[in-house]
């Protein structure tokens, strides 16, 4: 039987795992492109710009990635100790 708390955590781990998978799929999206304006820019000043634009966007994503993914893991964590405390308590 899940009690409150147990839900919560579940909860809150759904909704991190979520984001951090949004996350990473905007990262690679972002990549992706990165890769393509490299080939199939117009000018070397503008594909500079562009890049560097994108290269920007792709480092920013790291520290919310580390954050948001070291989140799911303790909401993971904590959701299998209260799991495993509420059953040896039971019993």
């Amino acid at each position: 039987m899940l009690t409150p708390q147990l839900e919560i955590l579940i909860g809150l781990f759904i909704v991190s795992l979520v984001i951090w998978f949004i996350l990473i799929i905007y990262k690679t999206r972002l990549e992706r492109q990165e890769e393509d304006k490299v080939f199939l820019g117009s000018t070397p000043e503008r594909m500079g710009e562009d890049q560097k634009k994108i290269l920007q966007k792709v480092m920013g994503l790291s520290k919310p990635l580390w954050i948001v993914g070291t989140l799911t893991v303790l909401f993971m964590l904590c959701a299998i100790g209260v799991w495993i405390y509420q059953g040896l308590l039971s019993h």
